[in-house]
């Protein structure tokens, strides 16, 4: 087995991080540096592999420094200032076990043997206050720390998720995690209820320097909403950690092809009976769109190509900020209020050619110009209360949120046809949109633990949420210098939800078997509104969600786990409206009123080994997936038969099939590495234009992440990813390899209350997409490129007593209705 994790370590580059902390003396001198080390043993005197070493002051159990100790179960502590120190090791399934206190004054200290016994009772979660790794695998999920990323540093939080373990984002910015789309993007515990596109350009804005951490839970249990068939992805933004103020500021910015900057900063005052905190963030972002499309049509009249060449050029500026208070009425009840506001504007310029022929020849070509504008809004509201209700540990949790998102959308398109010789002989036609949306959502939530004799505990909940989606669409074209009304385009569509949720959720450790079982019922109204059109869907459906989690702590080396959820996702609001409008002469894009939520079921089977290697193999079973698909249209004035129409559809049925390898190991005692390998397989079933089409592949997604430590204060850190060729869910496209790698640099300054990153993303410019889409008569093939190559730095300086308590990092009620938020 040694060999093996060498093997792997080595073949695919894995890392992982454990930055260690450095330490003084009591009295803060500097005094006579020693070493300490030893060995941890089972008590069969077989070594502890990868067991979880701290360095402990003797007066005040005060954590000094961190390690992991080796395959041979040997840990060792460097450049200790003298002192009298204790040790404490622990692994998972196992006791923690304390050395007797011993003194450092410069001379090598061995510490005796630590034995750690197998411990019988369940293992939670254990929290250290030492630097955490970049990436950690919990039980029921993998948690990326992103502070501690060199290569994150003065980026965005998409850029960060892209790093992420068994993330993807395609070319639509739609996020897939393990090969499958779905996925619930959550911050701060609650959804962002906002379209895969809407998502992007708020996690595009965001700083990374505002992530503290991003969960990805790939199975969630009952007590989460039923929507999304591909997991959690929790984004945790930073909160600053007895009394006092403490907090941050950072400022960075990059270059790429265009310039980026971000800055912020952060605040948190904590006393007897109440914590206050808050945070700024400032982003701008350019960036930019190159767009190749190539289509080859076989039409009634022959065959017509369309090469189509587009560059869009896009800036943006983000301004967050996030203010919560806490007021602890006594150490069993709190309650606490927060506000989140983000404000922005979006602009993207766009020239675009298209080449008309027969693929022998140019007989005319399609000269377009865009103006795309965008300003949004969107605020958010949470009243809180937690309880503890007697010492037996009964809780109560409720949560009263509100939420606005206004977005106002401006377009302004001109065409022209012109002959094979580029010269125009057809009048311009120019088109301009308005398209004001308004989305209100109010929500109650009110969850309750009831401890049970013998390790058991059973959650109950309910959840009410209240959605309104008014949205007008009205285009005018331009006719003899006059805009005048475009009724054929234009669109006023109004959308109301009710979701009234109940779930029950049931726990109990049987020594070394777990239990989990859970189940959610959702009642969901809906009625869309088109009152253009005049054109009115209502329905209403009930539907049940059970939940199964299963562990085995099979030995102090092999943990197993098995789980089933069955869970859906609801359509995006807009993708709801039935109105179509074209994107340019041959391409036109939509809602459709009549799509269906879609349903999967979830399972998955886990092994932990040794507590650092983790594999899982998963099955889900989609029925009417939704996905947007290329799909032939009919100009409705000229009947042209050549209009490409991309909207969204209920794909019939997907299956997929995968496997994950995710381990930390360290090298040596200056690298480590952590690796994550995801192999999948999907197919697709459905119909389009009543052609019966069938698409399935392979898949294999790799992630290596290495930390250098070069100094005390200086380390480095490099990645790579790699995504092989597959049919991507989005579109059914036949996808080629992306790749990517990344380097950077951190120094600690100012007394290491400071830190100045350096870093280069996408150092050889490879990260694009390419895809294909064939049907009867129709081949697409697409390529994208983007600004992701860009060198980056950034600076943070922390101030204030570094020791107050952080914040709570609590949920609201404002969990899948975010997501969907067009």
């Amino acid at each position: 087995m040694k060999k093996i994790i060498k093997l792997l370590t080595l073949s695919v580059l894995l890392i992982s991080i454990n930055n260690m902390a450095q330490a003084q003396a009591p009295n803060g001198q500097q005094t006579q540096k020693g070493r300490i080390s030893g060995t941890v043993v089972r008590t069969d005197k077989k070594p502890v592999e990868f067991a979880t070493i701290t360095l402990l002051r003797v007066k005040d159990s005060s954590l000094v420094k961190g390690a992991i100790a080796s395959v041979e179960g040997k840990y060792e502590f460097e450049g200790i200032p003298g002192g009298r120190y204790l040790v404490a090791a622990v692994n998972m399934g196992m006791k923690k076990t304390f050395s007797v206190p011993f003194t450092v004054n410069g001379a090598p200290v061995k510490v005796p043997a630590l034995v750690l016994s197998e411990d019988t009772r369940n293992l939670k979660e254990v929290n250290v206050t030492a630097k955490r790794p970049f990436i950690e695998q919990k039980a029921d999920k993998m948690v990326v720390n992103v502070e501690n990323s060199v290569v994150a540093a003065g980026g965005t939080a998409m850029e960060v998720l892209q790093q992420s373990p068994g993330v993807q984002v395609d070319k639509d910015d739609n996020i897939s995690m393990r090969g499958k789309n779905g996925v619930i993007i959550m911050i701060d515990g609650k959804p962002t209820n906002m379209s895969a596109q809407d998502v992007a350009l708020l996690l595009k804005n965001m700083p990374s320097s505002n992530v503290d951490q991003i969960e990805l839970i790939a199975n969630p249990s009952a007590k989460y909403d039923a929507a999304g068939n591909a997991g959690i992805i929790n984004i945790k933004l930073k909160k600053n950690s007895t009394y006092g103020t403490n907090g941050s500021v950072n400022i960075g910015g990059g270059q790429g092809k265009l310039p980026k900057l971000n800055t912020g900063v952060s605040v948190n005052h904590r006393n007897e009976h109440i914590n206050v905190y808050g945070s700024y963030n400032y982003n701008y972002n350019g960036n930019f769109e190159n767009l190749d499309i190539y289509r080859d049509n076989m039409e009634e009249s022959g065959r017509m190509v369309f090469d189509q060449n587009s560059y869009l050029d896009k800036k943006s500026n983000y301004h967050g900020a996030k203010a919560g208070l806490d007021y602890f009425i006594n150490k069993n009840h709190t309650i606490g209020v927060m506000a989140n506001v983000s404000l922005g504007d979006w602009t993207g310029k766009g020239n675009s050619m298209t080449w008309i022929g027969n693929g022998e020849a140019i007989d005319s070509s399609l000269k377009t110009k865009t103006d795309n504008r965008s300003k949004w809004d969107r605020q958010s509201w949470n009243l809180n209360y937690k309880g503890r209700l007697d010492t037996t540990g009964k809780e109560l949790n409720i949560d009263l949120d509100y939420s606005r998102n206004v977005d106002k959308r401006n377009n302004l398109l001109y065409s022209a046809y012109m002959d094979g010789g580029g010269k125009q002989y057809y009048r311009g036609d120019t088109t301009r949109s308005l398209q004001p949306s308004i989305i209100d959502i109010k929500t109650v939530k009110i969850d309750y633990t009831h401890p049970l004799k013998k390790e058991a505990k059973l959650e109950a909940g309910i959840k009410l949420s209240f959605v309104n989606s008014d949205n007008n669409s009205r285009f005018d074209s331009l006719k003899l210098a006059q805009w005048e009304y475009d009724i054929n385009r234009s669109n006023y569509f109004i959308y109301e939800e009710n979701v009234n949720a109940a779930y029950i959720n049931y726990s109990r450790q049987f020594k070394k078997l777990g239990v989990q079982a859970g189940l959610r019922a959702e009642q969901t109204n809906v009625k869309g509104n088109s009152i253009t059109l005049q054109q009115v869907n209502d329905t209403s459906y009930l539907n049940f969600f059970p939940s199964v989690f299963l562990s085995y702590q099979a030995s102090t080396d092999h943990q197993w786990g098995v789980s089933y959820s069955r869970r859906l996702q609801r359509p995006n609001y807009n993708n709801l409206n039935p109105f179509e409008f074209f994107l340019d002469r041959y391409t036109k894009a939509g809602g459709n009123p009549n799509l269906r939520p879609q349903f999967s079921s979830n399972f998955e089977l886990r092994h932990t080994f040794k507590s650092f290697l983790n594999t899982a193999i998963g099955y889900s079973h989609t029925n009417d997936m939704l996905s947007r698909i290329l799909e032939p249209g009919v100009d409705p004035k000229t009947g042209d038969t050549t209009v490409l129409v991309y909207k969204y559809m209920n794909v019939a049925k997907r299956d997929n099939v995968n496997l994950n390898i995710s381990a930390p190991v360290p090298v040596t005692k200056w690298w480590n590495s952590f690796t994550n390998l995801s192999v999948f397989y999907n197919a697709f079933e459905t119909v389009v234009s009543g052609e019966q089409i069938k698409r399935s592949s392979g898949g294999f997604y790799g992630q290596t992440q290495h930390t250098f430590t070069l100094s005390k204060t200086l380390s480095a850190e490099a990645s790579f990813f790699y995504v092989s060729p597959q049919i991507s869910d989005e579109g059914l496209f036949k996808m080629k390899s992306m790749y990517a790698f990344n380097i950077g640099f951190s120094q600690q300054v100012l007394k290491k209350k400071g830190t100045v990153k350096l870093n280069v993303n996408d150092v050889f410019n490879t990260q694009r997409f390419r895809g294909e889409y064939s049907t009867a008569n129709r081949d697409v093939s697409l390529g994208t490129r983007w600004d992701s190559r860009q060198i980056r730095a950034s600076f943070t300086y922390r101030f204030g007593n570094s020791n107050v308590k952080e914040a709570r990092n609590r949920k609201t009620g404002l969990e899948d209705e975010l997501n969907r938020v067009k």
